[in-house]
Order: C-alpha cells, then sequence, then structure tokens
C-alpha cells in the first residue's frame, strides 16, 4: 500500500540508527532514492528466499523476522522497531532472504534501493563500522537465544522474552513499557506453543509478577522475572 513518503532530515528514528552517522548530503541522497510503504498488521514486507533489491528501513510500527520449520510452526528470530535496518546481511553477502518479515501492528517501512546503500557503505566509514557492529551483535544475539532455547527451561525463556519486550516497548508514548504482544507471536518468539505461554503468563500473573489486559503484558516486578529467566533447572 503505497503512502506519502517520510522525509529522511526529519525522521524520528534517524537518530538512533546508523544514518545518524550520516552527513545532510548524504541524508537528501537517501531521501531521494528511497521508497516507502505501510503494512498492516500481518502483511509480508519480505519473503524467505526471496532477491534482496535493497535494505529496509523502519519509519514506525514494529517488525518480526521468523523462519518456518519443515512443520510449518513460525520461529520468531528477531523482532525490530523504528531506526533498525532489515535484509542487509543478505544483501552484502549476495544471498537470497534467509528469513521473512512481515508486520506486527501498523508499521510503515522505507527500502533504500542496493546501490544507494551499497555506495554510502564504501564511502562513510563511520557508517560501515557502525553496520559491522550492528551484525556482530545480532549474531551474538542468535546465538544465546539459541543456547536458551536448547538450555533453558521454557520458565525462564518467557520471562526473559518478557523484560526484553517490556525494555523493547518502552518510548516517549509508552514510557511504561506495556507489551502489547499477541500470545502465537510470543509463544513463537520464546520457541513453544501458544498454550504453554499463555499458561507461563498466567502462573507469572498469579504470582504477582506481571499484569495481563486483553493482548496487553504489564510488568510489576522486574528482579522477580530476572531471577526466574536465569534459572537453568
Amino acid at each position: 500500500m503505497k503512502f506519502s513518503q517520510p522525509d529522511c532530515a526529519h525522521c524520528n528514528g534517524r537518530r538512533d540508527s546508523l544514518f545518524s552517522f550520516c552527513k545532510m548530503a548524504e541524508i537528501d541522497e537517501l531521501n531521494e532514492s528511497k521508497s516507502c510503504n505501510s503494512y498492516k498488521r500481518g502483511q509480508v514486507v519480505f519473503e524467505e528466499g526471496a532477491n534482496p533489491l535493497g535494505v529496509y528501513c523502519i519509519n514506525s510500527g514494529k517488525v518480526k523476522l521468523y523462519k518456518h520449520a519443515s512443520d510449518g510452526k513460525e520461529q520468531i528470530i528477531r523482532i525490530v522497531k523504528p531506526g533498525d535496518f532489515l535484509g542487509y546481511r543478505s544483501m552484502l553477502a549476495g544471498t537470497k532472504y534467509k528469513l521473512s518479515a512481515s508486520a506486527m501492528e501498523d508499521t510503515a517501512v522505507c527500502m533504500i534501493p542496493k546501490a544507494t546503500f551499497l555506495e554510502l557503505f564504501r564511502t562513510n566509514e563511520s557508517f560501515s563500522k557502525g553496520l559491522l557492529s550492528a551484525l556482530c551483535s545480532t549474531l551474538d544475539e542468535s546465538y544465546t537465544k539459541m543456547a536458551d532455547i536448547a538450555y533453558k527451561p521454557v520458565r525462564g525463556r518467557v520471562a526473559e522474552a518478557l523484560l526484553f519486550l517490556h525494555n523493547f516497548y518502552k518510548d516517549e508514548q509508552n514510557p511504561h513499557g506495556i507489551i502489547n504482544i499477541g500470545r502465537e507471536d510470543l509463544a513463537s518468539f520464546v520457541g513453544t506453543v501458544k498454550e504453554t505461554a499463555i499458561r507461563m503468563l498466567k502462573e507469572f500473573k498469579d504470582e504477582g509478577l506481571i499484569e495481563t489486559d486483553k493482548s496487553n503484558i504489564i510488568i510489576k516486578d522486574s528482579e522477580g522475572l530476572l531471577h526466574i529467566s536465569e534459572l537453568y533447572d
């Protein structure tokens, strides 16, 4: 769905993104070359196996990156928000997308053409170093997530996910970090089934660790959740 394009120079997410390393002339070039689209919840931004045409930058909303297992079950690998990039690893490696991406809520996403992004990567040292640092960080996060799924009990994984999402959702419009996520997505993010995620939330609510209001989750005792998240048996 096409809509009026945001202006890169006045993008709220720019100060928290790698574009903060860009000079105004580079921002103007990005603004001229990019295209933007809006996505409703559940709409696909790109699919696993597609060829990268550029890099996606989140302007507003939230997007999940996920894979489908052989049984069709979805596993969320990462969740991203305004200022974050999508698809740059596959583009830099010259491979097809390894993950799919879809909107978790009404979302605006800008696509920067491959040639523009690679020129910026080649000519702006601060930008390229920041991008490589971000790549290393996401790889570290992936390794940690895989280890947690392998060794940490589901109760600890749900607690850890809630603490992460609490900080992830916290911003100027949501200073208390109220989490708004579907139970299916929460289960997919944790690496379990929906019924188990719902059961864990009920237990945490009964223990006074959280409150729930429809799809919203409010953290009441972060220290208690932290303790649970650190248990491996």
